[in-house]
């Protein structure tokens, strides 16, 4: 008898020629219910982790953001950590001869850090990487929630096709819609750490702090709704915010465990940066933002199909005319 011979791993099979074919198993008309999650996890987690790989790539506006804005390139400087500092080196050079303890207050308030300046240069680097993001984010969201959709839908896939594809129908309005959307987030992440640095300032601040961490938990709910909208309905961006803010209501108890099984998928990526910083550095570009984009498409799309698409289905699955 002939042997067969033992395939071999072939990367180009595992990241594009593998995505041309239907899975044998395939469960199309399987409940998306939590034993089945992991289920469609195994059998695509190279597609969940080619997707990462999408959005490290084309998210570069996002990182050269957060490079700049973190201070770790660009020119420094030094500054004393103490507000103390500036009175009593002026009460010092004021007073011929000082008191002793007035030297000593000087000595213990004179401890410098290093800060990062932010000259001209910066400024226009970071303006254009707010520019390149801007232009990006929107486009690759779009992209990346096609082949999630089609993923949890139990479709074929030809996922570098499918990424240009969706961009490409909805490009100009991918682009407001990312807008608007980094800058909700921006405002909201703004609003948490302004009230946060300010809660001793009284009651008030601590009332807004509270509010703010609730938008930001109750947005986070509906934006994994957006995309994958936007991908499926010729809607507005107006009706897309609108039916999203319906979702999060409709789908509460799903969402929360969507928001919570990220936030582990995140909380295991932190214990793996504290145990092992090289390789929990690396994990956000390799799979830990694929398996949140998963598991925000596997709550998403179930809700979506039964309001927005199911109720217009006749037994065969074809869409029936309105009269």
């Amino acid at each position: 008898m002939k042997k067969t011979k033992k395939s071999r791993l072939n990367l180009y099979d595992w990241f594009y020629k593998r995505d041309h074919k239907a899975d044998a198993d395939d469960d199309r008309d399987a409940p998306r219910n939590f034993p089945f999650f992991f289920k469609l996890l195994s059998r695509n987690f190279s597609r969940i982790f080619t997707l990462n790989i999408y959005f490290a790539l084309g998210g570069i506006g996002l990182w050269l953001v957060l490079l700049l804005l973190s201070g770790i390139v660009g020119p420094h400087s030094y500054a004393p950590t103490s507000d103390l500092y500036a009175p009593l080196y002026g009460a010092t050079a004021l007073v011929e001869n000082a008191s002793p303890a007035l030297n000593v207050l000087l000595s213990v308030h004179a401890a410098v850090t290093e800060i990062s300046v932010m000259t001209p240069m910066m400024t226009v680097l970071v303006v254009a990487a707010i520019i390149v993001l801007a232009l990006t984010f929107g486009p690759v969201m779009t992209g990346i929630s096609y082949n999630m959709r089609n993923i949890v839908r139990g479709e074929p896939l030809f996922m570098w096709e499918d990424f240009w594809h969706a961009i490409k129908v909805n490009l100009r309005q991918s682009i407001f819609l990312g807008i608007i959307d980094l800058s909700i987030l921006a405002l909201l992440i703004y609003g948490v750490i302004f009230y946060y640095l300010n809660l001793s300032g009284g009651q008030v601040f601590g009332t807004f702090f509270l509010f703010t961490l609730v938008l930001i938990v109750f947005y986070l709910m509906m934006r994994k709704y957006l995309y994958t909208m936007l991908v499926t309905f010729e809607l507005s961006i107006f009706k897309l915010f609108k039916n999203a803010l319906i979702f999060a209501v409709l789908g509460l108890g799903r969402n929360v465990v969507a928001l919570l099984g990220s936030a582990f998928v995140i909380f295991l990526n932190w214990m793996l940066y504290t145990a092992f910083m090289p390789l929990g550095v690396i994990m956000p570009f390799m799979i830990t933002i694929g398996l949140c984009f998963f598991i925000n498409s596997y709550v998403a799309w179930p809700k979506i199909h039964a309001t927005m698409i199911a109720p217009y289905l006749d037994e065969n699955g074809e869409y029936v005319e309105e009269s």
